[in-house]
Formats: structure tokens, sequence, C-alpha cells
């Protein structure tokens, strides 16, 4: 899955399961200031993230992230690492 795409999945993720107008997400969106973030959407956004695109992330690492970019790049890497744990 590129880049391109995980993002377009999280962009539905929040628009589907936060309700969060997909006009309001752009990569540099501050999670918390710009589309309101708090304890509950983190974790929502977690089990959400983790059926929809196949990985598990640590609720420690996702919290830290401070914009939209910062999640892609999260499940990018934790993806990247599954991939080479695998091999």
């Amino acid at each position: 899955m590129s880049e391109a795409t995980t993002y377009e999945t999280l962009v539905n993720i929040l628009r589907d399961e936060l309700t969060i107008d997909p006009a309001r997400v752009h990569p540099d969106a501050s999670l918390i200031g710009e589309l309101g973030f708090d304890s509950v959407a983190f974790a929502i956004g977690l089990v959400s993230i983790e059926e929809k695109l196949g990985v598990t992330l640590e609720q420690e690492a996702l919290i830290v992230c401070k914009t939209v970019r910062d999640v892609v790049e999260l499940i990018e890497t934790t993806r990247a690492r599954a991939g080479a744990s695998a091999e």
C-alpha cells in the first residue's frame, strides 16, 4: 500500500469513525488543535486504523503524533517493520 493510499484511508477513517469533515484534513493538520482529537478520538482512531489498514500500532506511538502526516508515517514505518520481521 502506498503512502497516498494510506493517507486516503486515514482521511476516510477520520470522516467515518470520528465525523471529521475531510475538507479540514490535510497532511499538516494538527490532530489536537485543528481536528479536535482527545483521548477518545485517539482510542477510536487506533482501533479503526488497525482494523482497516491491518497494522498494529502502539498506543504510546500514536499519542505522540502531532499531525496527520505523523500518523501516516507511523503507519508506514510500522508496516515496513512488520514486513521486515516477517522475512
